[in-house]
This record gives C-alpha cells, structure tokens and sequence, in this order.
C-alpha cells in the first residue's frame, strides 16, 4: 500500500531536514522551500496533507493557506502550520489551517499531530459532511462553502468607484486594502430587504484577488452531512449555463431545497481580470 504524501513547506534547510527525518518512512515526503512553489506543487502533487511556514520569501504561508482554501481543488487538504509565531498562527486557524505545531517541536509531536490531522480528514471525507453559511438577499436564500470565505462582517461605510457595472460601483477598505463590493441584490435583480446600516459584507478571495459581496443577512454556519446534499452530478440543469461552474449541490433543510453556490458565480466572466484596473484611480487617489 502506497505512503500518504506530505508536502513540507519551509524556507529553512534545516528545519526541512528535521521534517523529513521525522516523518520518513510514514509518508512519502515532498518538500517547497518558498509560497510560490508551494502553491504550485500543492495543485500538482495533491498530498494528504501540507505542514506550512508562515514568513517564506515570494508568498507568506498565510497567503498559501487563503489560496488553497478559496480554490475547491484544494480546500479539502488539511494544512498544518508549523511556526515560532503564535499569534499569526492562531489566526490562520480562523482561515481554515487544521491545526499549529509551535517550533521548537519534538518528533512525537509532529508525528502526533499530523496523524490525527489526517484522520480528521478522513472523518470528514467518510460523512461528506459540508460546513456552509446560509445566506438571504431580498427573498432568496442560497448558501455557500464556508471554506470559500475569508470573513464575514457588518458592511462598513462604502466609498463610490469611477466606473464599473451597476451592481459593482463601490468599494471598502480593509485594513488598508481597497476592496471592491459586489451588491449581490442588484446582479440578482431583487430589492434588499433591510437597511443598508444592516447589511453584511461576505469577504471571498477568487485567483488571489479580495472581493466583498453585499448581502441582507448571514446565518452562523451549520454543518450538513452527505445524507442532507445533493451534489452537483445529482442535479438536473447542473450542466447549463452559470450552475455549471458555479453550483456545488442542493442543501435540503428546513423542508426547502436551497442551492450551493461558488460565491464566484455571482462574478461576471472576465470581471475578476478587470478588478484592478476598477480600483487603479483609488489607489493613485491614496498615494497621491
């Protein structure tokens, strides 16, 4: 029986070296020495699990950790962070990172800790159970792969954009970034139900680009198990138009059918290329 693949991420020889020794003969080993190639050798190679460095030159881990977890390809392989810096560490754990491992680590902590970050894995591949957040916009309801969110906040005050298609006009800054808001009520075509003081923003990251979706309300996500969806392959007219990228499957809940939705289906084909060049004059306004 073939050895579960295990991607290291580490700009450090040494602490590769250590990795390897530990965990050889238990996993077959690959190893990334930068965020770039991580990424890179994580959509090739697959592995069962990669243990992840945080400060790495090219692409921090933590970014590492955003991208495969926004890309459904990815999202499911359980990442370990294996750093000296709690703070940053903890809070990847609030972006989907499995588990931290603090440096300096003793072996039969690292084998302990992948271990059962792999059987945590298992678990949830034998349920097919899906983590969502329940959405409403006007009198739809749809909901979306919490593995596909960065956060989830009450809509901040909003700043116009020069151009643009109607229901993407606006931006936010977030901690120091300008990023666009999608008003999902518009490209839906439905009229908001409360306020615009109580709307939230679902923050989402779509090939490495931050995007803010503008929604009435937000439920606290739910797990659904593989006996509650119907998957996509299930479902009819799955296979037209924008359910075809964009449609995971049908969430029976409540006695109602609701979809599960890719939050990039609300994204205009093309529309994620352009996003910078919406947001070019603010950022010459800002430096200016």
């Amino acid at each position: 029986m073939s050895l579960p693949t295990l991607l290291l991420v580490d700009d450090s020889d040494a602490i590769l070296a250590l990795e390897r020794a530990i965990l050889s003969g238990h996993y077959t080993i690959h190893t990334a020495s930068n965020g770039r190639e991580a990424l890179d050798k994580v959509g090739r190679l697959h592995p069962a699990a990669v243990l992840l460095d945080l400060s790495m030159p090219e692409m921090d881990g933590d970014e590492v950790l955003q991208r495969m977890k926004a890309d459904t390809g990815t999202a499911h392989i359980p990442v370990i962070i294996i750093s000296s810096e709690k703070q940053r560490a903890e809070a990847c754990l609030g972006l989907g990172a499995e588990a931290f491992l603090p440096k300096p680590f003793r072996a039969d902590e690292l084998l302990a800790r992948v271990g059962e970050a792999l059987e945590n894995a298992r678990r949830r591949s034998r349920s097919g159970a899906l983590l969502v957040l329940r959405l409403h916009v006007g009198e739809r309801e749809f909901a979306v792969p919490l593995d596909s969110v960065k956060e989830v906040l009450l809509q901040p005050l909003t700043r116009p954009l020069p151009t643009g298609p109607s229901y993407l006009r606006e931006y936010v800054e977030l901690r120091g970034q300008a990023v666009c808001v999608l008003d999902v009520a518009l490209r839906l075509g439905v009229e908001h139900r409360v306020p615009l003081a109580e709307r939230m923003l679902v923050v989402i990251e779509a090939d490495g680009v931050s995007l803010a979706l503008t929604v009435d309300t937000v439920k606290d996500p739910e797990e659904f198990q593989a006996s509650d969806i119907d998957r996509r392959e299930k479902v009819g007219g799955a296979e037209h138009g924008l359910l075809r990228e964009g449609l995971v499957g049908m969430l029976r809940a409540g006695g109602r059918a609701l979809p599960i939705l890719d939050p990039k289906v609300f994204i205009a084909r093309g529309l994620l290329r352009d996003l910078p060049a919406l947001l070019a004059p603010v950022e010459e306004e800002r430096s200016a």
